[in-house]
């Protein structure tokens, strides 16, 4: 997990804003833990949401990176038996939600 939190961290430093502002919450719910890692940079474009986690997919970000990091994120977080969520937060700026299942 470590590795998904170095990668959604860098993003968001990356792809942030001038301001680099990034807030990280974690909260518990029923039967999992949610952690959210915010930026408050241009968000990703709506069309390439779908394809933010597809491995070498860089839509038309001209930012430095390989494609992968988000695949490994994903992948990680599946075998956790968690879910990886990616989208547009409210205000601007982009948000990753991590949900890991309590106990397995």
């Amino acid at each position: 997990m470590r590795q998904v939190f170095c990668n959604l961290l860098d993003n968001a430093a990356k792809h942030g804003g001038s301001g680099k502002r990034i807030d990280t919450a974690i909260r518990g719910e029923e039967e999992a833990v949610v952690i959210t890692i915010r930026d408050y940079g241009p968000g990703i474009p709506e069309d390439e949401l779908p394809h933010v986690k597809y491995k070498f997919y860089k839509g038309s970000s001209k930012a430095r990176g390989s494609g992968i990091g988000l695949a490994v994120c994903e992948e990680i977080v599946s075998r956790h038996n968690g879910r990886l969520d990616i989208g547009n937060a409210e205000g601007g700026g982009c948000i990753v939600t991590i949900r890991l299942p309590i106990g397995g």
